[in-house]
This record gives structure tokens, C-alpha cells and sequence, in this order.
């Protein structure tokens, strides 16, 4: 192997996915800042290196003849870069079969999802709350829906969580089938439902043997999967909007019934790019002995293309961060260069008449990376965070806003153009309650509108009192004196059109 050297509500933490009435005081801030900085500089990084058998859109440096500073400069042993469309970027041993840890866990989630709605029963039984190293601190007949115990699968990665997913998902999946089982025997047929998805989605080095992605010990039953593979996996769970709403908390809390009480839970996820790295819409992190330090999360910047990138077998936790960023920052930088250098020529180009129909492609319109939960009575749900709007009662209030069809996709002409959408927020004052309308979102191809919906409150807000509105009063006096903002601004977080097909 030859190589390039060179040195190298339940309270979200979604910008705007919780009251904005509230300001956020600076000195939690410079504390955050200072633990990471802390960290940063305290945890063993390594020096990347680049490597001539690396490969850029399927082909290799080599055979490219790619300088080395034309390469990311990365440390992991496997890492894969791909595209919407599915497109490998970037690849490094990206089909070796290795063990993938926890990231296991986004296809736990993706397959449960097409089994359960978000508001199926999840019970934890002694078998999943035994499971043992890292938990969301679920206990045996803790009863959530599964949209809550989606928030443990992949926030806190519990392994708790993964299997209760599962035996409830694999209970499903007997029942189909007109049979019952046993916990063991439940989770075992959600197993073997995850490989039938593996060779649904064509993966090529993958073999699941259960849920949460344990590797040794008990769990030591031959699993594994490949750093390509596993960006497939992500790329097919972002499709899902069960799942892409619950892939990118930084920290949130849930509530799960215990012991016929409801106990509030604070969950964590260990990746740093979701507070650190702009566009950054999915995380999901893992670690074992076997596996060493790895993470999958996805970027979308709102410019038309989402990017899924996988590093396994880091040289620490810290750098598997690193890695992900060098991967971005470099096919930010260089799609362009590296599209027109494989575009076809002119006269090998299709002839407009050899097309029997027009090509079409499909998108998925509604792909906010952040999500917010809302309390009816005592059932929680989760829904996109598609919008924040200002409320001009108040001098910094926003609140979260939605759209009712949060699975809108439409299919369109490819020759039509991208799809570009444009927000209209209402003035909105007074008494606020979730659902009411507070705006428009549409989406056009040229000039043509191809779909469009109301953008609706999802929470309540109240009117200041008469004191409160004295304040408000006083501090748009001041605010205007200075000139300052006396409203808060509107702000549309939907990251546009994403191809799904």
C-alpha cells in the first residue's frame, strides 16, 4: 500500500426547537466552549495521511492521478463518503467488512420504522434492559412510544432501547406472519428482517446478528459490515421522516411511564459536529475494542445535495470528528472540479431523440434537520422543525412551526430544473395556538408552483400581559434608541428538496 504523508414539550438542543422567549445566558456558553476546548487539546489526535489507493468516485488516486493534496487528509482505515444520489466521493477500504459498533443502531431504526408508527407501544422487558454497556438508563416495564424510544436508539445509543425496539418491531413482524414468540424470538426475527433489508438496499458486505451492535462476549456471533455500506444505510434511514427527525439530538430529554409514574429522562449524543459543524442534519457514533472509534452523520448545506459520511477505525474519539469535517470541507470544495472532470463528451452524449420519456425524479420536499415534540394530553409526538416565526407581541419571541404533510414528496421532469422553495411568514400577534396558520411554504420548478402548503404553529404561545406589554413597550424604546431589532426575525429551516429516487 503505498501512501501520501503530510501532517494533519421535552426541551431539544435543535436551534429554535424550544421557546426562543427564552435568551440563553453567555456564560453557559463560554463554559460549553471551554470543556470542548478543554477536550480538544487534551484528547490523543493523530496526524491524517493521505493514500494513493484511496478512491474518488470509483476510481483511485492513482488511476487518477490525483496529487496528494488533492486528497482529504484523513487518519481512519475505512471511510466512505456518498451523495443523495448514492454517488461514492470518496472512498478509503470502504467495502472491507469490519464492526461497525452502534452504528448498527441506524438500521434498527430504519427497519423498525417501517413496522411501527410513532405512537406504538414500546415496553422494555428484562431481556433488553439486561443488555449491559451503553444505556439511555431504561428499566425493566418502562413503557414510551416508539417515537420516544427512537430518541434513546440514536441519541443516547442505547443498547436498552435498540433491543426494545426490536422485540416490538419483531413482534409485529411474527404476527404478519401469524406466529408469536418469546423476547429472544421476537428480536431474532427483527435480525433477520435487518438483513433482508441489507440485500434490499444492495449492500454488499453486511451481516447483522442483532440489534445494537455488541461484538464481543455473548454478542461475539460474527457481524459486520462496511464503511459503504453503512453510509447506504444512512442514506435510506435520512428517507425515512420518523428517523430523520430523531438522528440529529444533541441532547434531549424524553418521558417514559415507571411504575405507573411518568419519569423524565435527559439523553446525550457523544458527536460534536451537530453543535460545531454548519448544515450538520444526522450523527449517530459508536465504540468497541473491535470497532474502535466510529461515526456516521450527514450534511446538508440547502444547496441541493445532502452528503452521508462513515469513519470506522479511528485513532480516537476525538479524531473520527475531525475526519468527518476534512471529509466535507473537501467535497464541498471540490464537487464541482471533480464533476467536470468526468463529464462525458459532447459527442458521446444521448442524442435528445434516443429518450423514450422524459426522465423524472422524485424528492422529498419537508427535510428540516431539527424536530419538535408536542404534548397532547399525554401522548408526545414528534414533528419537523420546519420554520421558527416571530411573534410581534414580543421583542425576541419565536416559536416552532410546521407543516401538516411532513412526507410531501413530488415527482418531477429532471430537464424542469432544481426545485426551489420560498417562505412567507404572517404577521402574528395575540394568542397562539399549535395549529393555527402562520405562514406559507411552496416549493417551484422555473416558474411553475409544484407543490405548496400552509406553515402551521407547533406550540402555543401566549400574549404578554398588560405588565408584560408595558416592558415590552419600554424595551422597544430603548431597543430603538440604540437601534437594535424590537422584533425578533422570522427564520425558514427547511433545507429545501432532497432526491429520493
Amino acid at each position: 500500500m503505498t501512501h501520501f504523508c503530510t501532517g494533519s414539550a421535552p426541551q431539544a438542543s435543535h436551534p429554535g426547537a424550544s421557546l426562543a422567549c427564552i435568551r440563553r445566558a453567555g456564560v453557559v456558553v463560554i463554559a460549553l466552549s471551554l470543556a470542548f476546548l478543554l477536550l480538544f487539546f487534551t484528547a490523543p489526535l493523530a496526524w491524517g495521511y493521505v493514500d494513493a489507493d484511496d478512491v474518488v468516485r470509483e476510481k483511485t488516486a492513482v488511476d487518477r492521478g490525483m496529487p496528494a493534496e488533492g486528497l482529504p487528509n484523513i487518519d481512519a482505515a475505512h471511510a466512505a463518503l456518498i451523495d443523495d444520489e448514492g454517488t461514492l466521493w470518496y472512498g478509503r477500504a470502504a467495502d472491507e467488512p469490519v464492526q461497525i459498533a452502534s452504528l448498527t443502531k441506524l438500521m434498527t431504526a430504519l427497519v423498525a420504522a417501517e413496522h411501527l408508527d410513532a405512537t406504538s407501544t414500546i415496553v422494555v422487558t428484562p431481556e433488553a434492559a439486561s443488555v449491559g454497556e451503553s444505556s439511555a438508563g431504561l428499566l425493566s416495564g418502562d413503557v414510551m412510544t416508539f417515537d420516544t424510544a427512537l430518541k434513546a436508539v440514536l441519541c443516547a445509543s442505547g443498547n436498552d432501547a435498540a433491543s426494545a425496539v426490536a422485540q416490538a418491531a419483531g413482534a409485529v413482524l411474527l404476527a404478519e406472519q401469524g406466529r408469536s414468540g418469546d423476547a429472544i424470538t421476537c428480536e431474532a426475527a427483527f435480525v433477520d428482517a435487518m438483513n433482508a433489508k441489507a440485500a434490499e438496499l444492495g449492500l454488499t458486505a453486511t451481516l447483522y446478528t442483532n440489534p445494537h451492535g455488541l461484538d464481543f462476549d455473548r454478542f461475539a456471533q460474527g457481524q459486520y459490515s462496511s464503511a459503504r455500506d453503512t453510509a447506504r444505510v444512512l442514506r435510506a434511514a435520512m428517507g425515512s421522516n420518523l428517523v430523520r427527525t430523531n438522528v440529529a439530538y444533541s441532547q434531549v430529554d424524553i418521558v417514559v411511564e415507571r411504575g405507573g409514574a411518568q419519569v423524565v429522562l435527559t439523553l446525550h449524543n457523544t458527536d460534536t459536529l451537530l453543535q460545531s459543524y454548519p448544515g450538520t442534519c444526522a450523527a449517530k457514533t459508536g465504540y468497541t475494542l473491535a470497532a474502535g472509534p466510529c461515526v456516521a452523520t450527514a450534511v446538508n448545506r440547502g444547496d441541493g445535495h445532502e452528503y452521508y459520511a462513515v469513519v470506522l477505525g479511528s485513532s480516537s474519539k476525538p479524531q473520527r470528528f475531525i475526519d468527518s469535517q476534512a471529509l466535507y470541507d473537501w467535497v464541498l470544495a471540490n464537487r464541482e472540479s471533480l464533476e467536470a472532470g468526468d463529464t462525458v463528451p459532447e459527442e458521446e452524449a444521448p442524442k435528445p431523440e434516443e429518450a423514450a420519456e422524459p426522465e423524472k425524479i422524485r424528492y422529498q420536499l419537508i427535510t428540516a434537520p431539527h424536530s419538535v415534540t408536542q404534548q397532547s394530553g399525554e401522548l408526545q409526538t414528534t414533528r419537523p422543525l420546519v420554520a421558527t416565526v416571530a411573534h410581534t407581541d414580543w421583542v425576541d419571541c419565536t416559536f416552532a412551526a410546521t407543516v401538516d404533510d411532513t412526507n410531501a414528496s413530488i415527482e418531477v421532469p429532471v430537464a424542469g430544473g432544481r426545485l426551489n422553495q420560498e417562505v412567507e411568514f404572517f404577521e402574528v400577534s395575540g394568542e397562539v395556538h399549535a395549529g393555527d396558520v402562520v405562514g406559507h411554504l411552496s416549493f417551484h420548478q422555473e416558474d411553475t408552483t409544484v407543490w405548496e402548503a400552509d406553515l402551521v404553529a407547533a406550540e402555543d404561545v401566549a400574549p404578554p400581559t398588560w405588565w408584560e406589554s408595558a416592558g415590552v413597550a419600554l424595551d422597544r424604546f430603548f431597543r430603538g434608541l440604540f437601534g437594535q431589532p424590537t422584533v425578533a426575525e422570522s427564520e425558514l429551516l427547511n433545507l429545501g428538496a432532497q432526491r429520493v429516487s
